[in-house]
């Protein structure tokens, strides 16, 4: 088993408590984890980190055990829930309240930054809700209050799974960290800690009252590690460490490291007495000071070396702001960016990273987060829709949020006033990826292609494929040959040789398509049942128009540019009686299509058969005659050997061709018969949307401009099937 503390601020990577030095060691072995607590809390994204570390250590199949021995607040209270069994000292205490962050900038900035804690507090809200099946409403309103947990009262909400009884071994003072509501007495006991555990990283050396060790454990092994006569840096720090955990007792008695009373001095110059309680308020005041300049400089971009600097000379959280705002000031002229318009740190990758993100969301609420990476794979990509930090929210919070990253404030609204401004600001100049319209539009439009691409049909097994750059008719041309060469006289004259005919045939591509609307009331309402369903069957019947077309075109007939019907004995390409598809009958079909001549009449083809097409009462036999190693049609069942056995490379039989007639076709590929058409090649349907006028809603424009048409006669043959 390796056990691990956390006893101090987590993210402090002064003491070792970060994410940088804690998840290597949580996810390094593959034994059982005990996770020892003691913390007021930290920085959340670090907490966050290590919270899910250990819960992919626990998915692994390690036993992960978190004991909370003093304390566990703010969110060293998350990392808690992430055990499978939370046992909690009696006398220890849980803490949960709304995270809290420093903030400067102007009032975007300020926006965002709240907007950004709120959607941290649901992330929060959702880790406790998983552990204790607390409402998310109820545990708001805890949050709100700043709510204190003893172990009974932990056990009963079910954030704790049992209780320990509890080993008094130091205390830590939890007033000085800003807390609203801390019990009446401030020592909250420690707990004796248990065996093997992970090694501790060695302090990083730094010259300031952070460097001070933070827990009884780490001072005794500090003590013990001490080689006499030390520097005065490691002799300070060992005793000032002391002082701040009330544990003069672990000193010896003799040595560099003893507390020797000072020098006499005069009343007139003996400086006031320090109490443990004023160098632990000293400790806790410097702590907070130092990472909330960290946490401003980091979230404003500024170099390490810069924030060192606030840092070491001392400067006050509000003047380490000031401080920030200058150089950014400094960094935005030199950037030639002035300071009227809106926040120029809204960049094109935070847009582009909340329009993923939303969009991951609107597909994964929407169910329909499955169905487009299954088309991304039958596309050959891997694609894993993660919403991330989206997950849970509502249309009208993302609404909200993308119109906060468009510099609009959107505090205290109706949703209804802010699913009609997030529409409103589709037409704006400063319109951006991160838009709400946008933001549908793009989902909407994955979901279509989605479903297209996943759709099944036949169309595209047997016919060809082209592009057309208008709407005007495009022809397809079929030219003849030379034949061969002819003999050169004894006179060494070469022959005139007329340039073959050609035929023509026609392809004209024509728009299809409809307008759907989703309706404000369904986005406000979360209903995205609609949206998901509509758009799932759009992208289907974009391809099911094809299909459609493409078998209306074969039932039909029609002439081709020489008035005669495409199959038909003009053609050379119907079997007028001929019969179901047996051996005979199919090898009677390869003939016919082999027999084939140009257009010239030159040449033989020699086309060969390639793919079945039939109704469904014949595909059966279709594949019994093209997968038998034997003639199934011999009498008294003679192993006759099958000349037709794998002649079909595809066998196609659907429920859109009925009666008695089936076809051969060559190889679409090598010499399509029939083709389809697409406008500047794009086989996908396009989506466009703009804002309802007589709706109230956005509507969607889906369209798929196409032809089809048949090119080749001699690419395909007709069976009428009636003979026997």
């Amino acid at each position: 088993m390796t056990e691990i503390l956390i006893y101090g601020i987590v993210g402090d990577s002064w003491d070792g408590l970060d994410a940088a030095t804690l998840v290597p060691l949580i996810t390094e072995g593959d034994d059982d984890l005990d996770i020892r607590i003691n913390s007021p809390g930290g920085y959340v994204m670090e907490g966050l980190a290590i919270y899910n570390a250990m819960i992919r250590a626990a998915a692994s199949g390690r036993k992960v055990t978190t004991h909370i021995d003093g304390l566990a607040a703010s969110m060293a209270s998350v990392i808690a829930m992430a055990g499978s069994e939370v046992i909690m000292a009696d006398n220890a205490l849980v803490m949960i309240h709304n995270p809290w962050d420093c903030a400067c900038g102007d009032a975007n900035e300020l926006r965002r930054a709240a907007d950004q804690l709120d959607r941290l507090r649901d992330q929060i809200v959702g880790i406790y809700a998983k552990r204790t099946g607390l409402a998310a409403d109820e545990l708001v309103a805890m949050m709100d209050e700043e709510t204190w947990f003893s172990a009974a009262d932990a056990l009963d909400k079910k954030f704790i799974t049992s209780v320990s009884e509890g080993l008094t071994v130091a205390a830590s003072n939890v007033k000085p960290f800003g807390f609203r509501k801390a019990p009446d007495s401030p020592l909250i006991t420690a707990m004796a800690m248990g065996t093997k555990r992970a090694p501790a990283p060695a302090p990083k050396p730094k010259d300031t009252i952070m460097n001070l060790f933070t827990t009884r454990v780490a001072l005794v092994a500090a003590i013990a590690a001490f080689i006499p006569p030390g520097t005065p840096e490691e002799i300070g720090k060992i005793r000032a460490s002391a002082v701040a955990l009330d544990a003069m007792d672990a000193l010896p008695a003799t040595g560099p490291l003893a507390l020797i009373a000072p020098n006499p001095v005069t009343p007139e110059t003996a400086p006031a007495a320090l109490s443990a309680t004023d160098v632990q308020n000293a400790v806790a005041a410097e702590r907070t000071r130092v990472s909330s300049i960290r946490a401003l400089g980091k979230k404003h971009g500024m170099a390490d070396e810069f924030i060192d600097e606030l840092v070491e000379g001392g400067s006050a959280v509000a003047a380490a702001g000031e401080k920030i705002l200058d150089k950014l000031a400094e960094r935005d002229d030199a950037q030639g960016i002035g300071h009227s318009g809106p926040n120029a740190r809204i960049t094109k990758d935070e847009r582009d990273k909340f329009s993923e993100g939303a969009q991951n969301w609107i597909l994964v609420r929407a169910g329909v987060a499955s169905l487009v990476e299954k088309a991304a794979k039958a596309r050959g990509e891997t694609l894993k829709i993660d919403p991330g930090e989206f997950r849970g929210v509502s249309m009208v919070d993302l609404a909200r949020e993308s119109l906060v990253l468009s510099g609009t404030r959107m505090t205290s609204r109706a949703p209804r006033e802010i699913m009609g401004q997030a529409f409103t600001a589709r037409n704006a100049i400063t319109q951006g990826t991160g838009d709400f319209p946008l933001l549908l539009e793009q989902a909407l439009h994955k979901v279509l292609i989605a479903s297209y691409q996943v759709t099944p049909d036949k169309w595209s097994r047997f016919c060809g494929k082209t592009t057309v750059t208008d709407f005007r008719a495009h022809n397809l041309y079929r030219r003849g040959t030379f034949g061969v060469l002819d003999a050169v006289d004894e006179n060494g004259e070469f022959k005139q040789k007329p340039i073959p005919d050609g035929a023509r045939e026609q392809l004209i591509a024509s728009t299809k398509g409809n307008i759907i609307t989703i309706s404000r009331q369904a986005l406000i309402n979360d209903d995205l049942g609609a949206f998901s369903d509509l758009a799932v069957d759009l992208g289907r019947a974009a391809k099911l128009t094809i299909e459609v077309d493409v078998f209306a075109y074969i039932n039909s007939n029609p002439n081709t540019g020489d008035g005669q019907p495409f199959f038909s004995a003009a053609h050379g390409n119907l079997r007028a009686a001929g019969g179901p598809p047996t051996v005979a009958e199919v090898d009677a079909m390869r003939q016919l299509m082999a027999s084939q001549k140009d257009i010239s009449g030159n040449e033989f083809l020699e086309i060969d058969p390639s793919i079945f097409l039939g109704p469904l009462s014949l595909g059966g036999q279709a594949r019994v005659t093209n997968g038998s190693q034997y003639d199934p049609d011999a009498a008294n069942k003679l192993q006759r050997t099958n000349i037709a056995l794998g002649i079909f490379d595809d066998i196609v039989d659907t429920a859109r061709l009925t009666g008695n007639p089936w076809y051969t076709f060559a190889d679409p590929g090598v010499a399509p018969a029939i083709v389809v058409g697409f406008l500047d090649g794009v086989e996908e349907p396009f989506l466009d949307s703009e804002e309802g006028w007589k709706v109230d809603g956005t509507e969607h424009k889906v369209r798929l401009d196409y032809g089809v048409a048949g090119v080749n006669p001699a690419s395909a043959a007709k069976n009428a099937g009636t003979g026997a």
